[in-house]
């Protein structure tokens, strides 16, 4: 009668203690990718927008960052109503940032330097001006009809369903011509193309071909959840609220078609050389519904983001340590992919900083990712503290063709901060959003004078994940730091090499006693990194200063 629960208890100190086999390693397991905003890196040219060039002429810049490889958002003709995520043509550069010569460029420039480039991929919607979408509306007859989701509801004051975009309204807009309704789970001018047939499908697969031929080095895959959209288009019986989430309902995501659509798509980037990847917006519900994204045979995305913790908002031991727990054992040991800020997501500094301590608590946010098992995405101007610009200082700034509308998530899409001369040094021309203010004092030229600063913390954290065995590709130990305002963990190579983390996530110094490391206290006796300075944790019982940060090994 006792086997059972003895078996079930050491079962479970076993689970704790051991994090899942990992698969074999590929470069992207261990990788830092940098996101860039292209708009808003570097202009080149001086008409107030970035280009590809302007990134091209900062590869050293990130090579000496420590970067493995780029993700750059839509570069793609586009109305830019949704400032590229509305394609108009899915294999071709916009013109305001450069030619597929100019791409062809970078990448080669790229490979010099071992950087590897991820095109942003908008898998989900076209823009209502891509010609796939303007021969499918011409006429219910025409071959790319069934290339979109039409449907012809009660007419045209009543949709097929009553479902909601997630940019507000219905996801339905009727179109006078053929006098059925299309669909949208974004803006109506983003109409969803329909997975569900198969030359369509081929379409998009000759995309992929497309960019790999030019050198891509994989995908960032935009919107992957709502791919396929539930076949009987069933009312919604709990409809949001108005301005409510839409996003994520049975019916509108994480359809089981999808994982077809995915398997396809890596199966085409697995003929290619070079381990090609691609890297999802894979929001999910549940971190069960994350592990499914990779495959039930990890044959489908291999970099889902985990937006469990990328939507994370308050600086919170507690909380950090259950998403990062639950990602490395309920993932079945495949690459978890942590991040905080992205064009999506206002900026870390920003969000988590308590208007006091932003530059001490950026370096936390930054040593909570970067000493993490797995992938980690780094959004440009992170690592110099950029800040989100407040909506009263975007109110005023004008709109025309370099700004054709105000998006509320400008704030976190201003100019990188290079140097202190005008615009920042991101431009000579009129930049299409303002400079953050601060620029003088968070700026890479001041910046790499001073070795405290937030972007000497990033190289040196950089440094630490491509140098250190434990923190290259060392397992994760799931530590107890008895405090709830301090969160602790090791990382532990596979040459025995230890290294502890320690966190104190509150404006107060906190005493802690770490247990749960495996065997005997290893003795922690270098001190790799510290912010503020701190000595050596020789023992399991330590102090550490407000929003403090050590991490210490015993090699």
């Amino acid at each position: 009668m006792l086997m059972k629960p003895l078996i079930f208890c050491l079962a479970l100190l076993s689970a704790c203690f051991l994090a899942p086999a990992q698969l074999p390693t590929h470069w992207y397991d261990h990788a830092v990718i940098y996101e860039i905003y292209p708009r808003s890196f570097q202009d080149s040219n001086s008409d107030g927008v970035g280009d590809l060039n302007g990134i091209t002429a900062h590869l050293d810049y990130l090579k000496d960052l420590g970067v493995d490889a780029i993700w750059i958002t839509p570069f793609f003709p586009s109305p830019n109503l949704d400032f590229g995520y509305d394609v108009s043509n899915y294999t071709d550069v916009a013109p305001e940032y450069g030619t597929l010569a100019d791409w062809d460029h970078l990448v080669a420039e790229a490979r010099k330097r071992n950087i590897r480039i991820l095109v942003d991929f908008v898998v989900n919607h076209t823009s209502d001006q891509h010609p796939w979408f303007k021969e499918s509306r011409s006429s219910r007859d025409n071959p790319k009809r069934d290339w979109y989701i039409w449907k012809s509801g009660g007419g045209p004051k009543d949709p097929p369903t009553h479902w909601t975009s997630i940019f507000g309204g219905y996801t339905w807009t009727w179109d006078q011509t053929t006098e059925q309704w299309y669909y949208h789970i974004f803006l109506p001018q983003q109409p969803d193309v329909n997975w569900t047939n198969p030359d369509l499908r081929k379409a998009m697969f000759d995309v992929v071909r497309f960019w790999l031929d030019h050198g891509a080095s994989g995908f960032r895959l935009d919107a992957t959840p709502y791919l396929i959209e539930d076949p009987a288009f069933p009312e919604d019986l709990d409809p949001p609220a108005p301005g409510g989430p839409a996003a994520l309902k049975p019916y509108n995501s994480g359809r089981p078609e999808n994982h077809q659509v995915l398997r396809e798509m890596r199966h085409i980037l697995d003929t290619y050389p070079g381990d090609p990847v691609l890297l999802g917006e894979s929001s999910t519900a549940t971190i069960e519904d994350l592990a499914k994204v990779y495959g039930k045979n990890h044959d489908e995305i291999q970099l889902p983001m985990d937006f469990l913790f990328g939507n994370l908002t308050k600086l919170d031991a507690a909380t950090f340590k259950k998403q990062i727990d639950a990602a490395e054992f309920q993932l079945g040991g495949q690459t978890p992919v942590f991040f905080f800020s992205s064009h999506d997501h206002p900026r870390q500094w920003s969000v988590f900083g308590d208007g006091t301590h932003n530059d001490q608590i950026a370096k936390l946010t930054a040593a909570l990712t970067l000493t993490q098992r797995g992938c980690i995405l780094l959004y440009y101007g992170e690592e110099l503290g950029m800040a989100t610009m407040p909506a009263a200082d975007l109110k005023p700034v004008p709109l025309g063709p370099k700004r054709p509308r105000a998006d509320d998530r400008d704030g976190e899409r201003t100019p990188m901060q290079w140097n202190t001369k005008v615009n920042a040094g991101f431009s000579e021309g009129t930049p299409w959003l303002p400079v953050e203010s601060n620029f003088k004092r968070y700026s890479v030229e001041m910046e790499k004078k001073n070795p405290a600063s937030i972007y000497s913390w990033y190289t040196n954290l950089l440094k630490l994940r491509h140098d250190n065995a434990a923190f290259r590709d060392g397992s994760y130990v799931p530590l107890e730091s008895g405090n709830p305002n301090v969160f602790a963990f090791g990382r532990k190579a596979s040459d025995n090499e230890v290294a502890l983390v320690v966190l104190n996530t509150s404006p107060a110094p906190q005493s802690v006693h770490i247990t749960g490391m495996p065997g005997t206290w290893p003795g922690f006796q270098h001190l790799l990194m510290a912010s503020p300075l701190a000595p050596v944790p020789l023992g399991q019982t330590l102090k550490i200063a407000p929003y403090g940060v050590l991490i210490a090994a015993t090699k």
